[in-house]
């Protein structure tokens, strides 16, 4: 259902007979054996997508016997009548998705427009349904690493997640009914991709830090600044802990408000829609403004320059833990203790997640902590 244009990709758990041939051959390539797997779906659709048993029969006559469609449309499929197969989609730029919890995502949209999923649908109006399963690679080992690579996706070892649908006539190929759920099941899929593609492509975004300061012990102008992570956005699917300069009146605008009211927490946010790697990052410099968590405006036109990120990890799932610790709390340690300016922030290992920030913690270790790994920064064990 899927082709080389197409915005996704459709691959049924049970190998095509040109891929079977392809990886018995000793001499295939990755090219040959794209080509072979493409020629052979354009030939499925060609030849049996869209005709009648009849007219396969007719068009049948004049080819040879390895060459008929219903030769191809009999080694087609699962040997029962319940088909699995997962999706994956491609990005606005026709780069294949390698994150599986993505694919998911994807898959999981598909089976909830398909299916009654919650007292609210109305069965009348679905017009087909799929069903669900997932591949644990604690179960499916080397055949779920496998799919994923058909499907071109990372070997890691979360599960994947499978659509089934079921077929409940032994004539599908009358009344056209193959072509009407090929259209329908494209029209859901392509819908589904669109809202994947927005998610997961790495677009300018509003971005918003935790400032993390000690106004009534610091001298200095710098800040630490922690961005506030998000797993199901690409443009924010990263923690970053990054020490900071604000401009003198901002700082001190601040400062007096977090002074009058020190448990309140204290956002800076680009007052533009930013690349946060072609322009904080790259540049240092950006224009922000200050709000608290009340939901009130402390400043506008910060002038926020000499940005430099202390930890910037990307949250994609392959960068992830696939077991959180047991028995420990891990946490990024930085700061500048010559100001007593010593802060936290929870290691996002696995989603979901919450994020937890301290400020101003106090620790005490035997040896003390080195100045210089502080403002560098160092990894916290927290243990019962």
């Amino acid at each position: 259902m899927s082709s080389e244009s197409s915005s996704y990709v459709c691959v049924p758990l049970n190998l095509l007979p040109a891929e079977r041939k392809a990886m018995q051959d000793p001499n295939t390539t990755p090219e040959t054996y794209d080509q072979a797997v493409n020629e052979e779906k354009q030939k499925i659709r060609d030849r049996i997508l869209n005709k009648s048993n009849q007219q396969i029969i007719d068009e049948d006559a004049d080819r040879s016997p390895d060459d008929k469609a219903m030769v191809l449309l009999r080694a087609l499929g699962s040997d029962l009548n319940i088909n699995a197969f997962a999706l994956n989609f491609r990005l606005s730029d026709g780069t294949l998705n390698d994150d599986v919890e993505e694919a998911n995502y994807l898959n999981r949209r598909v089976v909830e427009a398909l299916s009654v999923d919650s007292p609210e649908d109305d069965p009348t109006k679905i017009p087909f349904y799929l069903t669900s399963t997932e591949f644990e690679h604690e179960l499916y080992g080397e055949c779920a690493r496998h799919f994923k690579k058909r499907l071109g996706l990372a070997q890691d070892e979360l599960s994947l997640m499978v659509l089934r649908n079921v077929l409940m006539t032994p004539f599908p190929t009358e009344g056209n009914f193959i072509d009407k759920m090929v259209r329908i099941f494209e029209e859901v899929v392509e819908r589904e991709v669109e809202v994947c593609r927005k998610r997961n492509e790495s677009k300018k975004n509003h971005h918003s830090f935790i400032i993390q300061d000690n106004p009534s012990a610091s001298s200095s102008s710098q800040v630490h600044l922690v961005n506030r992570s998000m797993f199901h956005l690409a443009a924010r699917r990263r923690q970053l802990i990054a020490s900071a300069t604000l401009d003198p009146d901002s700082l001190a605008t601040y400062r007096s408000a977090k002074s009058s009211s020190p448990s309140t927490t204290f956002f800076l946010s680009t007052q533009d829609k930013e690349d946060i790697s072609a322009t904080i990052l790259n540049d240092g410099a950006f224009p922000a403004v200050i709000t608290s968590s009340t939901g009130k405006t402390i400043a506008t036109d910060v002038s926020v320059s000499g940005f430099t990120a202390l930890k910037d990890r990307p949250l994609n799932s392959k960068y992830r833990d696939h077991a959180y610790p047991r028995g420990h709390m891990p946490f990024y340690l930085y700061g500048n203790p010559d100001s007593n300016n010593v802060h936290i922030d929870h290691m996002l290992l696995r989603s979901p997640n919450i994020q937890l920030s301290a400020a101003n913690v106090a620790l005490t270790t035997t040896p003390p902590v080195p100045a210089a790994l502080l403002r560098q920064g160092c990894i916290l064990y927290l243990h019962d």
